[in-house]
C-alpha cells in the first residue's frame, strides 16, 4: 500500500494551515507524517506540496516529495481536478492501493486499522474504504422542517436516530479507481469510523479547538 499526503502551502481561510506551528514547533503535516510512519515504511510515502522549500520536511522524514503544480494548488481549481493531478503525478502503479491522507484531523491516527480493514474488504467487491465520523444530531432543513427525525410524540432520543456520517480526511482506493472517479470515494464504499476522534480544521477557531484537543490527548499519554 502507498501513501499520499496532500499538503499545499496556501490556505485562504487559515493562513499557512498545513505548515504553521500546531503542537510545539510541529505543523499538522509533520504530525501526520509521524502518525503514518508508525504503520508504513518510508519507501511507500509521497508528500505533495506546491512549495519546493517543504521538500526538506519530507527529506528529514525520509519520505518522497512531489512538487505540486500551481494549477493543482489554486483555490480556483476544482478539487476533483486537483486530486487527479496529484494522484497522476505519483510514481505508483495503477493497481497499487493508495491511502490518501489529509492533515486536517490530527486526532485520528489508527492508519494500521484502516489498512487492515481494507485488506479484509477489498476482495468483497468494495472499491474504497472511507474514513468517516458518526453524526447523531437533529438536523433541520433550510425551511425549518425536520430532516432526519419526526417532531412531537414521535420524537426519539439521539441514539435512536438513523446513523449519519461525516466524511473525514482519508480513504483507501486503487490508483486506477482514484483516477477514474477523480475523487476519494468510489461506487461501493465501506465506512471506517473515526469514533470520537474527528475534527475538520477549516477556520481559525477550529484550528485553535483542534490544538486544545490534541494537546489534551498528548497530555493523557
Amino acid at each position: 500500500m502507498k501513501v499520499i499526503i496532500p499538503a499545499k502551502r496556501h490556505s485562504s481561510r487559515v493562513p499557512d494551515k498545513n505548515w504553521r506551528p500546531f503542537y510545539g514547533t510541529k505543523s499538522l503535516t509533520e504530525i501526520k507524517i509521524e502518525q503514518l510512519l508508525g504503520s508504513f515504511p518510508v519507501s511507500d510515502f509521497d508528500l505533495s506540496c506546491d512549495d519546493e522549500a517543504m521538500a526538506s520536511i519530507a527529506e528529514k522524514a525520509g519520505i518522497g516529495f512531489l512538487l505540486r503544480s500551481a494549477e493543482h494548488a489554486a483555490d480556483a481549481t476544482p478539487w476533483p481536478d486537483a486530486l487527479y493531478g496529484i494522484v497522476a503525478a505519483t510514481p505508483f502503479d495503477d493497481e497499487d492501493d493508495i491511502m490518501w491522507v489529509e492533515v486536517i484531523n490530527p486526532l485520528f491516527d489508527d492508519y494500521a486499522g484502516m489498512k487492515a480493514g481494507w485488506e479484509k474488504v477489498c476482495m468483497e467487491g468494495y472499491d474504497s474504504l472511507v474514513l468517516a465520523a458518526p453524526f447523531n444530531k437533529f438536523l433541520l432543513r433550510p425551511d425549518g422542517r425536520p430532516y432526519n427525525f419526526l417532531p412531537g410524540k414521535w420524537h426519539v432520543a439521539s441514539q435512536g436516530l438513523e446513523p449519519l456520517f461525516i466524511w473525514d480526511s482519508a480513504c483507501i482506493m486503487k490508483k486506477r479507481d482514484m483516477l477514474y472517479f477523480s475523487y476519494p470515494i468510489g461506487r461501493k464504499s465501506l465506512l471506517y469510523s473515526t469514533g470520537s476522534n474527528c475534527v475538520d480544521i477549516d477556520t481559525m477557531d477550529e484550528f485553535v479547538l483542534a490544538q486544545n484537543l490534541y494537546t489534551a490527548k498528548m497530555n493523557r499519554q
